[in-house]
């Protein structure tokens, strides 16, 4: 990396080592249950190493790395969970599962070592109900929880959108409640799926600004344990095959997001996508050849958080809304080939994904080969 009018370029080495055991097992008692359970055992080592070239006398030297070398990640987990049909109406199913981490940060010429131990139960229910032969009923609930990582306790360096980040040894994990229900309808040519969700996040892992700037002009970030965030919305797809080789689909995506502080304040979570969505058309040329066209869309996005509007990979007034128009053929080969050919952005719309730090392409053309075994 390098600052803008830096006589400085920095080099980096960053690698990760992940060992892993999982062992698994399942049973089908006489009841009818169907029983798994098994647990999980994974080490995660990080080196990590930065050297810093002075342009002007060629000279290298050794500094603080990115991420604090030889810190480790481990974890283990045990879980069980269980399907039970008790009627042909209804589904049930449900999980727990207990996990514990043992995070180490090494020292550093400016840190102390630091070591969490964080651990916790989270459980999930699902139900089915089957209305009919075509109709199903679907609700969930769980209990999640993240610890903080590498990344989120020791990261220093440049971040994209003129940050610096440092590190805070002191995080703590987030936890959150999610819910949904939803219908999923399935009749002759016609399929369509709806859900509703909600998820209540507590002790959110967020980047926030610390007031402080770097000599180069980057704002100094560190990951906390901040908010309370809520995220709503609403997510829905169909598929109607309009004859033997006609086909449409369409998705819709709705979120919304609310953020608590500690002192009772309201604002937009952070990063909230727009409204957004897929309008698409299959056509088979013949049983070799298929056509394809989509519109990809997302309406305008203004509902910002303070943070949003100290990005500069955001607008303060909010992300433009945007629509881009494309075609695509497809051909199956001999001996399972498949060739694609992808003419994206007919239009050559000019527009910016919601919280992106670039722009997207143009105007473009994408050639792709698989192989089905």
């Amino acid at each position: 990396t390098r600052d803008r009018d830096s006589a400085n370029r920095r080099l980096e080495q960053n690698r990760s080592t992940l060992d892993a055991l999982t062992v698994q097992f399942d049973r089908e008692l006489a009841a009818g249950p169907i029983l798994t359970w098994g647990f999980e055992l994974y080490q995660d080592e990080v080196r990590s190493a930065r050297q810093q070239i002075d342009f002007g006398n060629g000279t290298r030297e050794s500094t603080r790395s990115r991420f604090p070398d030889r810190s480790h990640l481990d974890s283990f987990a045990a879980y069980l969970s269980s399907d039970w049909r008790p009627s042909e109406r209804f589904d049930i199913s449900a999980g727990l599962r207990y996990s514990r981490f043992d995070i180490g940060l090494a020292a550093t010429g400016d840190s102390s070592a630091a070591r969490l131990k964080p651990d916790d139960v989270t459980g999930d229910l699902h139900l089915v109900w089957f209305v009919d032969a075509n109709t199903h009923l679907v609700a969930n609930i769980g209990r999640g929880f993240r610890a903080p990582n590498i990344f989120d306790l020791g990261t220093l360096g440049p971040r994209p959108g003129n940050r610096f980040n440092v590190a805070n040894p002191s995080l703590g994990p987030e936890s959150v409640w999610s819910y949904d229900f939803g219908v999923k309808h399935r009749d002759g040519s016609l399929e369509l799926e709806a859900y509703a969700f909600y998820m209540d996040y507590s002790d959110k892992i967020t980047s926030v600004l610390t007031g402080e700037v770097t000599q180069s002009g980057r704002s100094v970030v560190r990951a906390e344990n901040l908010n309370d965030v809520t995220l709503y919305g609403l997510e829905a797809g169909l598929r109607w095959s309009a004859g033997p080789r006609l086909e449409f689909d369409a998705t819709l995506n709705l979120t919304r997001g609310t953020e608590r502080s500690m002192d009772g304040l309201r604002e937009s979570a952070d990063r909230i996508p727009p409204l957004n969505g897929r309008i698409g058309m299959s056509y088979s040329i013949s049983d070799d050849l298929q056509l394809e066209s989509w519109l990809l869309f997302a309406a305008r996005q203004d509902r910002l958080s303070n943070r949003d509007i100290d990005d500069p990979r955001i607008n303060p007034a909010g992300s433009a809304g945007w629509g881009t128009l494309n075609l695509g053929f497809r051909w199956t080969l001999d001996d399972g080939y498949r060739l694609g050919l992808a003419l994206e952005n007919l239009g050559d719309k000019a527009y910016r994904e919601h919280a992106s730090g670039i722009d997207a392409a143009g105007r473009n053309l994408a050639v792709f080969i698989s192989r089905s075994f």
